[in-house]
């Protein structure tokens, strides 16, 4: 037995993605009022913040395989609800999102339906162990279509598995609909406010389908949407839990990975309602945009890939093509189902949006690993007009540790930084030349980005931004980052967390990193070099020096703003929601949520009566926090989440009684739902 597989089997400690506020939480709560300190925006009134991420709910077993991103959705929010006498009422409800596994799950189960990502990622387990697992799986799913598989709690015909998808990853909103996605299965729709779960979506709804099942001239052929019938639907329906909304077109872009070849393919859904206020095309330019595109295959991909984000600019997409493939073949080949190969290139494919054919593909010679983009955009020269370049924001990683850190699984050698780097997570910018000249016949050697470097030194991740300014050449992007370690290996055994926000003015370090002449990836190097302690110690010198006359001054000047947390507070992921009317860039907020890890015991436990909090912060000095809001249960670490704005709300396409899903198991004791009344108490 190898000393990983030893770690992993026979350890006695809790799991940490099951432990502390990684654990599951096992009460469900209505809108329930809660108190609050500070002032909420008016922005704020009757809008949602909502956010994502994987709940267990079979999560007895802690010595089982387990990471991070598994586990059955849960979405957590708070809403901000208008009362009569003109004052803002926040209220808390956290609910499943009912999927068919989780409506297939036993009550009585103590391990997950499905296999765990840290099963198909590990290298230290054998292959016989994760076919049996594969075949477990397979067998429960068939079970559930057997006659007599219903219970009390979920009537038959919705206990059958159709699809395999969590739900567990984002929620987002598009023309009508507000989503919950995983990129294992096609978004599932729920409403707002009460997070009622509605069913699954492939791009298209019933008019839809009615409309284009008219103009099939095949007999007995049916349309679904991007996806496909029988069992080759159940992977075509694969769609990214990171779908962008132009925020000129009111376009959906999404693109979809799959098993079987086409790998890899894009669907562009445009709003019924045709284009949003402030697109500035020509008649003619929106007409040929809001045609739908629905799985176009993008050519090029030689194998399944493990992609979960893209970048999209106002006239392009660009597609990740790295290393760590997800492709069931491996296994034949003596390798995991998720494994990373540090000789193999990091490609960007890059073509016009509605053209996915024409795709052209960059190359670095660096592995390197990629979850989240943070913009892209159209270069432009002085005057204005377009150079035909593109360029890229995201979150590069430089080795593969965070894939089986976040599993509690040793990373094997090859995983680790090349030639004994530190780990980094950094914003990264890459620019690529000319397009229209890149359309000419393949080169001998491989096309190359004309620059490539990191911004900041500082640790940097779920990166948001004002979605206003999005694939343009915005200036501010907002993330998640720490004092010490990275996000690569710190979000596993080494239980470093989120303990600061960033905020970082990232057209000025490009533009300091061009004027320096600086081209593509030199390892270590980027444009500011500063910590994230040298950046803390620095404003607390700026603000000491200036006795706060002119803080805010100089907050909007530093290219890089750090939010530091007070000690054992821990952050998740934040959403920029702007002011209403704003003519600046970051006028407005971030909202999160925080827990005090103070409420652990001192095996790291956290104790029964835990609670989270919600915060408001001034996003343009990152120093302020205008508004706390005490929430009356725990909030597990999670995924990503969205502010759903009053309008949004009050726009959703209405479903009837027959649409929402339904699951009652608080009788048999499996989750607790309670209801709470009470006013809010403002302090």
């Amino acid at each position: 037995m190898t000393p990983g597989l030893l770690t992993q089997r026979e350890r006695r400690d809790p799991h940490p993605y099951l432990s502390g506020n990684y654990a599951p939480v096992r009460t469900e709560l209505p809108l329930t009022a809660c108190r609050y300190e500070g002032h909420v925006p008016d922005e704020f009134r009757d809008g949602q913040y909502c956010r994502n991420g994987g709940n267990p709910l079979s999560g007895e077993d802690e010595m089982r395989d387990a990471h991070w991103f598994d586990g059955d959705g849960m979405l957590t929010g708070v809403l901000f609800r208008s009362m009569p006498d003109g004052s803002v009422r926040p209220e808390f409800i956290n609910r499943y999102v009912l999927t068919d596994v989780l409506l297939a799950t036993s009550p009585r189960s103590t391990r997950p339906l499905l296999p765990s990502i840290a099963t198909f990622s590990s290298p230290y387990i054998p292959l016989l162990s994760v076919l049996l697992g594969v075949l477990r799986t397979l067998a429960l799913c068939l079970l559930t279509w057997l006659p007599g598989s219903g219970s009390s709690a979920v009537e038959e015909h919705e206990r059958r598995l159709k699809r395999i998808s969590v739900a567990n990853t984002s929620v987002w909103f598009h023309d009508g609909k507000a989503f919950a996605g995983c990129e294992s299965g096609p978004p599932l729709r729920v409403l707002l406010p009460g997070m009622e779960t509605a069913g699954w979506w492939s791009g298209q709804d019933a008019a839809d389908r009615d409309a284009d099942d008219s103009t099939v001239k095949t007999k007995h052929r049916k349309s679904h949407g991007w996806g496909k019938s029988g069992v080759a639907g159940l992977f075509a329906e694969m769609t990214t839990a990171h779908p962008h909304v132009d925020p000129k077109t009111g376009e959906l872009l999404l693109f979809h990975m799959s098993f079987f070849a086409p790998f890899l393919r894009v669907s562009i859904i445009p709003p019924k309602k045709g284009c949003v206020e402030g697109d500035s095309r020509s008649r003619d330019q929106r007409q040929g945009a809001q045609a739908p595109l629905r799985g176009v295959e993008v050519p090029g991909i030689a194998q399944p890939k493990q992609m979960h984000d893209a970048g999209w600019s106002s006239r392009h997409g660009i597609m990740l093509d790295l290393p760590l493939s997800l492709d069931p073949r491996n296994m034949l080949r003596g390798r995991p189902m998720l494994h990373y190969d540090s000789a193999g290139p990091t490609r960007f494919g890059i073509f016009p949006r509605k053209e996915p054919g024409k795709v052209v593909w960059f190359e670095e010679a660096q592995a390197c690993l990629i979850f989240h983009t943070a913009n892209a955009w159209e270069e432009q020269s002085e005057d204005g007009r377009e150079t035909g370049a593109v360029s890229l924001l995201a979150c590069r990683l430089n080795s593969a540790t965070l894939v089986y850190s976040a599993g509690n699984t040793i990373p094997p050698p090859h995983a680790l930084p090349p030639g004994g780097q530190a780990e980094q997570c950094r914003l990264h910018y890459w620019r690529f030349p000319d397009m229209e000249q890149d359309r000419q016949p393949a080169p001998t050697l491989p096309r190359r980005p004309s620059h490539s470097f990191a911004l900041s030194a500082v640790p940097f991740e779920f990166p948001t931004m004002n979605e206003a300014y999005a694939m343009s050449e915005a200036s501010f992007v907002y993330g998640a980052s720490m004092r010490s370690g990275s996000f690569d290996a710190g979000l596993g055994r080494q239980s470093a967390k989120i303990d600061c926000l960033a905020k970082i003015d990232a057209a000025k370090l490009v533009r300091r990193g061009l004027e320096q002449g600086i081209g593509t990836e030199v390892a270590g190097f980027c444009v500011d070099d500063r910590t994230v302690q040298d950046i803390l110690d620095e404003q607390e010198a700026q603000l000491k020096f200036a006795h706060g006359s002119s803080s805010d001054k100089s907050s909007a000047s530093a290219a890089i703003r750090i939010f530091a947390l007070p000690p054992n507070h821990f952050a998740q992921e934040a959403t920029f929601v702007p002011r209403r009317g704003a003519t600046q860039e970051d006028d407005g907020w971030l909202v999160f949520f925080v827990f005090d890890e103070s409420q652990l015991d001192d095996d790291g436990c956290v104790l029964h009566d835990a609670t989270s909090e919600l915060w408001i912060l001034e996003a343009k000095t990152m120093r302020d926090v205008i508004c706390r809001v005490k929430l009356p249960q725990r909030v597990p670490y999670g995924l990503h989440g969205h502010f759903f704005n009053a309008q949004e709300i009050a726009s959703q396409e209405p479903l009837n009684d027959e649409q929402i899903r339904t699951w009652i198991l608080a009788s048999q004791g499996v989750v607790a739902q309670k209801r709470e009344e009470g006013a809010a108490e403002v302090t």
